[in-house]
């Protein structure tokens, strides 16, 4: 495509397009004045951008299909038109032969232009796409004539309507006579300039041979008896045809545009799909031999005696390993951008996926000393089975990444659950890492982007795997949410759709820890204005089969509460006493009074003054004091659990 700008007008070969020049001594009168003329012109329009050949003939093939359809829409307004003054227009008994003229006007209207029109369109369509300029421009001109002939056809009616009765213009009625057809002419010229813009030649042609015929049937009557009405016509006329000249031209700088554009998304798109099909090659051409090195230093690693050696292969496995993941994820950016990544919508069982997930992430977990811990459910979902394990799998391999084995006493600790809201499912990943700062929280999902990894360490990853995610989420139509506070842990989830459950005699619920209270199905509203603290009881909860409604406020629970529109729930209200914005026994009230008044609820405080004692055993609450150990809390929810399994949940 090429670049820069011109001006309107004619320039000299040496005159670069678009600079203003100053006269040379070649240079011709006649030509400074074109030129300025069209400089000053281009401050109204802004000057035309320069254009190739190709561009050249786009532009004139997109001028001519569109100056065909607005012509066809035109005439037939004229044909319409011709109609209702063929009927009812006073037509001039004193003329002779005035049948024979009337005939003669209508016939060659509907007789002769639309079977000219509808011709010409028909040809139009058929012009092939490799047809060159001259074909392009001969039909324009064809399309030009025939505007040109309709409108003097058109006009050439006057000559047959009654003459004008100047003492009767005075009145306040309409009649169709040859004046008032001139004036409705004129009037409508106004749909001539917005249909014919694509092309001036059509429109001013059309404005000028359409004025001759006027001229000689009207002329001599106006100059005579209403000067005034001739000048204002003419007038009119001309400044019709200085707005066609503007019009024209802008609607021509719009389609040159539109193809500028048009070239330049081509061209962009292009070169994507170059770069990704040279990506594509590199990753595949890539991964057969380092999965031959791989297995090679895999078996000699086994096979060695050497302790030195040892060390050093595995080493060199290491950075097989780094590379095979780069190119992997180079590979699935790259499918994902160019959209061949295909996906199979079908049922998956999300106990057995999450299940296995976890049963591979395992070991890598063990080996940084992290608790990786699972709480699914027997829910049906409609999604694509490959791409949802993907997401899941690098959101579980991002925590694990994250999350240092210890930080402050405690040990570092994932989990992955999934819970129903609605007709849809929320799989979750949550840890106790090191968290995203909420100015870093809009860019983790781009590529090659990293919190807390400015050295670029490979054992860190490349970035790539929450961009995979946002992709893949992207392509199914999955929503994607996070959470995160830095220094206290993040939560990464999808949302995927609901189907249905699997009977329990099928498939069971996956519980963490044998022995534990089963609180599957049990609906707990929990407050706690600590967020640190609020995940982690949330955290245990979920394990054990609890649907959690967590907030800093009765307020948040609420609200939750009737944005997930439960079946059935709360079954238990937990709350700290001691909240930032009212007490604990006010929040469990306030919870209560919006949905049921003999929902069980459990306080718990650190303060354990005989003010709060007292004012704890006049709400009729039993009272915890921190810290709560997790079994006690388990047995006291176990107590309370509903015995029917709640569907809704």
């Amino acid at each position: 495509m090429a670049s820069g700008t011109q001006t309107r007008g004619d320039s000299d070969a040496g005159e670069k397009p678009g600079v203003r020049t100053s006269p040379s001594a070649g240079e011709t009168v006649q030509k400074i004045e074109r030129r300025r003329f069209a400089e000053f012109v281009d401050l109204f329009l802004g000057p035309v951008a320069a254009l190739s050949s190709e561009q050249t003939l786009l532009v004139k093939r997109e001028l001519l299909g569109s100056l065909s359809r607005r012509a066809v829409y035109w005439i037939a307004l004229l044909l319409v038109g011709s109609l209702l003054w063929f009927v009812c227009g006073l037509w001039d008994r004193n003329l002779r032969y005035l049948s024979l003229f009337r005939a003669a006007w209508i016939f060659g209207l509907w007789g002769m232009v639309a079977p000219m029109a509808a011709y010409l369109l028909k040809k139009t369509m058929a012009l092939p796409k490799h047809a060159g300029a001259n074909a392009i421009e001969q039909m324009h001109w064809a399309w030009a004539a025939l505007v040109m002939l309709t409108s003097f056809w058109w006009a050439a009616g006057s000559f047959g309507l009654s003459p004008p009765k100047f003492t009767l213009l005075h009145g306040y009625y309409f009649r169709f006579i040859r004046y008032n057809f001139l004036e409705l002419t004129m009037i409508s010229y106004a749909f001539n300039l917005l249909l014919i813009a694509p092309s001036l030649r059509a429109t001013l042609g059309s404005l000028v041979f359409g004025a001759i015929p006027f001229g000689f049937s009207m002329a001599p009557a106006l100059f005579i008896n209403r000067p005034g009405m001739f000048d204002w016509n003419t007038a009119q006329l001309i400044g019709y045809c200085f707005m066609a000249w503007f019009i024209c031209n802008d609607q021509k700088r719009a389609c040159v545009k539109e193809v500028i554009l048009e070239e330049a998304r081509s061209q962009a798109e292009a070169a994507t799909a170059e770069k990704n099909q040279f990506i594509a090659a590199i990753s595949h051409d890539l991964r057969q031999p380092l999965t031959t090195l791989g297995l090679k230093l895999n078996y000699i690693e086994r096979n060695i005696e050497s302790t030195k050696l040892t060390e050093d292969i595995s080493i060199a496995q290491r950075q097989v390993d780094a590379m095979e993941g780069m190119i992997n994820g180079a590979l699935d950016i790259c499918r994902l951008e160019s959209g061949t990544w295909n996906v199979e919508i079908q049922e998956v069982v999300l106990a057995s996926l999450l299940h296995g997930i976890v049963v591979d992430m395992q070991p890598l977990a063990r080996a940084k000393g992290l608790k990786l811990r699972l709480h699914s459910r027997p829910y049906l979902t409609h999604t694509d089975r490959h791409a949802l394990d993907r997401i899941v799998r690098n959101m579980v391999t991002n925590a694990i990444r994250y999350t240092p084995s210890k930080k402050g006493g405690r040990k570092g600790h994932i989990l992955l659950s999934c819970q129903r809201r609605g007709n849809l499912v929320k799989i979750s990943v949550w840890d106790n890492g090191i968290g995203i700062p909420e100015g870093r929280q809009a860019d983790i999902f781009k590529s090659y982007v990293q919190v807390d990894n400015p050295e670029r360490d490979r054992e860190k990853g490349f970035g790539l795997g929450l961009s995979i995610v946002q992709g893949l989420a992207n392509l199914l139509g999955h929503k994607l949410d996070m959470d995160s506070t830095p220094g206290l842990g993040s939560r990464f989830s999808v949302t995927v759709p609901f189907v249905g459950r699997i009977p329990p005699e099928l498939l069971e619920v996956q519980t963490v820890e044998n022995g534990a209270p089963d609180l599957t199905n049990m609906v707990v509203a929990l407050i706690e204005d600590n967020s640190d603290l609020r995940i982690e009881i949330s955290m245990r909860l979920i394990e054990r089969g609890c649907y959690v409604v967590a907030g800093e406020s009765s307020y948040d629970v609420i609200e939750q509460l009737r944005i997930e529109a439960l079946t059935s729930g709360p079954h238990f209200i937990l709350s700290d006493y001691r909240l930032e914005h009212e007490d604990g026994i006010a929040a469990i009230a306030a919870v209560r009074a919006a949905t049921d008044t003999s929902i069980p609820a459990i306080l718990w405080s650190g303060d354990t003054s005989s003010a709060v004692l007292k004012k704890v055993a006049v709400s009729g609450m039993k009272l915890l004091s921190k810290p709560v150990s997790e079994q006690t809390l388990l047995t006291l929810l176990a107590r309370h659990k509903p015995k029917t399994p709640i569907e809704g949940a």
